[in-house]
């Protein structure tokens, strides 16, 4: 990643997430411990940190620990939780939860 600096137009949208060598993406029991701050490139996760502006989830991690926070807790912001069923999610500061019934997820 080379431009981390914030942008002051809308749009841009930065992909990010940890997989394995295997290819597995989640860990178990969709926990969100992959996104820690462990980082080979020295201040990489702080330019996360200060760059992101929403966070988009899925209802699965939500459920199972609904007080975690990206990168153990140090990035404060929107998350948004996309979900088929929004009416029975537990709610929480800074939590949007999207209403995905129409989407083929």
């Amino acid at each position: 990643m080379i431009d981390i600096e914030p942008q002051t137009s809308g749009g841009k949208v930065l992909w990010h997430f940890t997989m394995s060598l295997d290819g597995f993406v989640a860990v178990p029991n969709h926990t969100t411990d992959g996104m820690t701050r462990m980082s080979s490139r020295p201040g990489l996760i702080d330019a996360y940190i200060e760059t992101t502006g929403a966070v988009l989830g899925g209802r699965d991690g939500r459920d199972i620990d609904n007080d975690a926070r990206p990168y153990g807790g140090d990035w404060k912001g929107p998350i948004l939780v996309l979900t088929h069923h929004p009416e029975d999610a537990t709610p929480a500061d800074d939590v949007t939860f999207l209403n995905c019934e129409a989407c083929p997820c």
